[in-house]
């Protein structure tokens, strides 16, 4: 089997394949409904946290309870990535990505409940609850939706380049984080953001329904029957298909590394979208203008989100058309690489700025934008290079392998969440340099291992 590294065939066009059509709108949908329903909540519920748990009452406790549930949840997702994409392996993706969104609506209606709270002991409760609902929703649906488009595609379409449908979805679902993010800081505003959960909700549960009748298995892998599955059995398969999931990252160390780098940088970026609305909700002196400045943030970070989605579908164009697969991958690592390097530079400047002036209000918007800008490129570029790099003998743990990236992440909030946010909403970006070291440095290694792979693959191919 050919290096992917070393292929050089030109990449058909995908539009003209009635297959490829079919799957771009099943992903279409799905992806605008999954960004418009995380814009309803990921801009305000940071906030809406901290005010449930007395932020003007009691700022230091309300910022230990906010950064506890952002560690539990993710501790939670940690503890079940892995299990969960084996599982997607094992009995198949489209039947996990049902699930996921089972447990999608639940989270959304937890978190409405929480507006009706009196007290913060209540409100945390209810809290724990949405934390275990979305960790749920998020490790069955991250990379068995992504397993099951690329395996798609390599059974209906083989000449079609993920990263053609990769870099097409992630842009319409930046732009549908505009929309409900809009509106999620509309309804915060008017006091009544619950409005925006339950939208959500009614929005995921009508996603849960189109996916059921459009997502079909695909027919060169073996998954577990009915008959098959019962909790020994899957227990078993599961089991199996972690031991292989971890043979194949220690045999190819670029994939750890890769890995390693995402996880890094989804850790920065929870912890930024987490905390910025409520870093600058304590910092804003002239609150006459704080609704109005926060509905502009919001705009033009996914804005940007979506205009570097947009530019990488651009490039990944005029890749594919010039050099084939090889300059695709080749475009894909150093964007990936440059946008991490960046992302991390612009917090550990922000972080500077705050500790030695007392006020990171003027480098704040810079590097929440450069962070936001640089999560249009970075989430397609990974899943485009993770299954570049996977070998196609291990396609049935290929699920499992993509959620290693998650489950670093979450490791990461977990041990890091609550010295990554700092004693109080007005310096908690101080505290940010935690996770904006570790990127720094593991995207060096990743870029190392990357050409140090590609510098293996051209020997290889010239001794052939």
């Amino acid at each position: 089997m050919p290096d992917p590294l070393i292929v050089t065939q030109q990449l058909l066009p995908a539009e003209s394949h009635p297959e490829v059509r079919k799957l771009w709108r099943i992903t279409l949908v799905v992806q605008s409904v999954l960004g418009f329903t995380n814009g309803l909540y990921l801009f305000t519920y940071g906030p809406y946290f901290y005010e449930k748990f007395g932020g003007t009452i009691n700022p230091s406790t309300a910022m230990l309870l906010t950064t506890i549930l952002l560690g539990v949840r993710q501790g939670l997702v940690a503890l079940f990535e892995v299990p969960t994409g084996a599982l997607a392996d094992a009995i198949g993706r489209a039947h996990v990505v049902f699930l996921s969104l089972v447990f999608r609506v639940f989270f959304f209606l937890f978190l409405s409940v929480i507006w009706l709270c009196n007290s913060p002991t209540t409100a945390f409760a209810w809290g724990l609850l949405a934390s275990i609902a979305f960790a749920l929703n998020y490790t069955f649906f991250n990379g068995a939706f992504s397993a099951w488009c690329v395996e798609t595609l390599r059974e209906k379409a083989p000449h079609v380049s993920y990263g053609w449908l990769s870099s097409r979805f992630y842009s319409y679902q930046f732009f549908a984080y505009i929309v409900g993010g809009v509106l999620a800081v509309y309804l915060y505003l008017l006091h009544i953001p619950f409005i925006g959960f339950l939208i959500a909700a009614f929005a995921s549960f009508c996603m849960m329904g189109y996916s059921m009748s459009r997502m079909k298995e695909v027919r060169s892998l073996q998954f577990l029957n009915r008959q098959q599955v019962q909790l020994s059995t899957i227990a078993r398969r599961v089991g199996e298909i972690i031991g292989k999931s971890a043979q194949v990252c220690s045999k190819t160390p670029v994939l750890f590394w890769i890995i390693l780098a995402f996880g890094s940088y989804m850790f920065l970026l929870s912890l930024v979208l987490y905390l910025w609305p409520v870093y600058f909700e304590t910092k804003m002196g002239n609150k006459a203008h704080f609704g109005r400045n926060w509905i502009l943030i919001v705009v033009i970070g996914q804005s940007l989100t979506f205009i570097g989605s947009r530019l990488l579908v651009r490039l990944n164009q005029r890749w594919s058309k010039e050099g084939g697969l090889n300059a695709h991958l080749i475009g894909f690592r150093r964007i990936f690489i440059g946008a991490c390097c960046f992302s991390a530079l612009a917090i550990i400047a922000l972080s500077l700025e705050t500790g030695l002036r007392g006020n990171g209000m003027y480098l704040f918007p810079i590097s929440v934008f450069v962070v936001m800008f640089s999560f249009g490129v970075i989430a397609p570029c990974f899943e485009t290079l993770i299954n570049a790099y996977i070998p196609v003998a291990e396609a049935q743990q290929r699920t499992t392998i993509m959620s290693a990236g998650s489950m670093f992440r979450s490791i990461m909030i977990l041990v890091l969440a609550i010295p990554s946010g700092g004693a109080s909403g007005s310096t908690t970006t101080i505290n940010w340099a935690i996770p904006a070291v570790i990127l720094l440095v593991s995207a060096v290694f990743a870029n190392h291992f990357m050409k140090k792979r590609k510098d293996e693959s051209e020997i290889e191919a010239l001794e052939a």
